[in-house]
């Protein structure tokens, strides 16, 4: 199916137009306000942005009179947007597609030639059901003199309140409270507690990537004026319903936030300026109470039109489920045994009685993994005897990492953590991409213990052993390097995958799109040296 998904799929191209516009509207207990959402440099925070705020379904039907669904031009016949329908959509086609040596046959709905979803050739209960199981996409008859087909988009986003852990349903954005003021910068909102590292039941990956050619600029010039709504994370891709909004400019938080819309300048701005000056106490907690009522959306022109959550929607988290957690007795001890979930983001709460869990800390299944997870408990049984644990996990529909080839490829880096500076270059073989050459012109800071830190420089070229693990994350693979010969110190290279827009798409491309890296290295007899900055894969 993922073969077959990216041999069809083109995306629209979105122009930008004062005509195209998707706005969202703030109604708050300090006034009103409306955001422009930037849906071409960011589509995925937009469209889980929607999702959390409580997007109504899209209903799109044929006219009147229209082949039945099991002939040969159904295709060439359109699915139109009705009242009903959330929003004005651009028109739906249905095309039959045939079963593959993976994938059994279905209806693919298409937009032009962008791919939402697919439905069972079978009809279930009086309709047509989502071929992922999420019932998404529906497709029925709805009248057969003269023949007439409705499809149906839900948008059923699941999250995970962190008050009670229990899976609710969208919207979330409703009576939300503004629970973080950066007194002058920005106030921040999206959660149930003030506990910053909250999520709802799922991380989704970055989109900090503005200009994808510049390696001058990548990230460019979101935040360096203020007005701007962001994704709230404390560290790459973990982005989930926490935002804020700004007041004033900050340009070091370009290429950190998820910048995905600006406040329109009218007399809303003061709104947000006043809610951002507002008095706090010393750890930021706002001394008035502020909330957020409800966040609804309008949409100008066609290529607003053109952008679907139901589309998008396919490369965000999916559904959230519990997990039956196990803990088992060994002769060593105690284990907790996590359910096998491929391909998941799995969550854990845990503490001493069911009313104060704590934690809801993300670990992750890959796709490759074939053994239920084990985690060692022997310690925390042995100084706590009773304890409580809660589990869930989220499926990821695709798992970005996973897609890297390293096979005759060169990864440039450019360094730009703190006092480390330069570049580095690595080529590997045109074989399996296992060895290769580099080149290296750096001066690092080395640090010793009990002496003063030294600048180093690391000038040369040299050849290595490689291994890459995507197993540690959808969106952050693990580099490994065995240096044979030359300067290079470095023995780990962690590269986090942002999403970006490859032709107004967000399919990942690895082969042209730059990201962040952090490296270091991992003998405990070198002393401690580390840096970080992009690199592009050139070829």
């Amino acid at each position: 199916m993922k073969i077959l998904i990216k041999s069809i799929i083109a995306a629209v191209g979105l122009v930008s137009s004062s005509l195209a516009q998707i706005v969202a509207d703030f109604r708050t207990s300090e006034g009103d306000f409306n955001v422009l959402l930037d849906y071409v440099n960011a589509p995925l925070a937009v469209a889980n942005f929607i999702h959390l705020a409580g997007k109504g379904d899209d209903v799109l039907e044929t006219r009147d009179g229209v082949p039945a669904l099991e002939t040969a031009n159904h295709f060439r016949h359109g699915y139109y947007s009705t009242p009903g329908s959330d929003a004005e959509r651009l028109i739906l086609q249905v095309y039959y597609i045939p079963a593959t040596e993976t994938m059994r046959a279905f209806y693919g709905i298409f937009q032009s030639e962008t791919y939402i979803g697919g439905v069972e050739i079978f009809q279930l209960a009086n309709y047509y059901a989502d071929i992922t199981g999420q019932d998404r996409i529906r497709l029925a008859l709805v009248s057969s003199q003269p023949t007439r087909y409705r499809i149906t988009l839900r948008y059923p986003r699941q999250w995970l309140d962190a008050r009670d852990q229990k899976i609710k349903e969208a919207p979330m954005y409703r009576e939300l409270e503004i629970n973080r003021v950066e007194t002058g910068k920005r106030f921040f909102a999206g959660s149930m507690t003030r506990d910053p590292l909250e999520h709802p039941g799922y991380h989704f990956q970055d989109e900090v990537l503005r200009v994808p050619g510049n390696t001058t600029n990548p990230y460019g010039t979101a935040f360096n004026t203020g007005w701007i709504l962001a994704m709230d994370t404390v560290g790459p891709n973990q982005n989930g319903s926490r935002f804020f909004i700004t007041s004033a400019a900050e340009r070091t938080w370009n290429g950190r936030y998820t910048a995905f819309g600006t406040v329109i300048q009218n007399a809303g701005r003061l709104v947000v300026q006043s809610i951002a000056n507002t008095t706090t106490t010393s750890d930021q907690e706002p001394l008035q109470d502020m909330v957020i009522h409800d966040i609804t959306f309008r949409r100008q022109g066609v290529a607003a039109a053109a952008f679907f959550e139901g589309y998008h929607q396919n490369f965000l988290p999916g559904v959230i489920e519990a997990l039956s957690l196990d803990i088992q007795r060994t002769n060593e001890g105690f284990s907790l045994v996590t359910p096998l979930r491929p391909q998941t983001q799995t969550i854990l709460y845990q503490g001493s009685d069911l009313r104060t869990l704590t934690g809801g800390t993300i670990d992750v299944q890959s796709p490759f993994l074939t053994e239920p997870m084990r985690t060692d408990l022997t310690d925390l049984i042995n100084f706590a005897p009773k304890y409580f644990l809660k589990g869930f996990a989220t499926k990821i529909p695709n798992w970005p990492s996973a897609e890297v080839e390293l096979k005759d490829a060169q990864l440039s880096f450019k360094v730009n953590s703190g006092v480390d500076e330069g570049s580095m270059s690595l080529f590997f073989d045109s074989v399996d991409g296992t060895s290769g050459s580099y080149t290296i012109d750096m001066v690092v800071e080395r640090t010793m213990e009990g002496e003063e830190p030294v600048f180093v420089p690391s000038k040369g070229v040299g050849t290595f052993l490689a291994t890459y693990d995507s197993s540690e994350g959808p969106y952050m693979g693990v580099l490994t390097l065995n240096v044979l010969t030359g300067p290079l110190n470095v023995e780990e290279i962690t590269l986090h995958l942002d999403s970006t827009r490859f032709a107004n798409n967000p399919l990942i491309n690895p082969s042209t799109i730059i990201r962040r890296f952090d490296a270091r290295t991992t003998d405990p007899e070198v002393p401690f040296l580390g840096y970080s900055g992009i690199y592009q894969k050139l070829r």
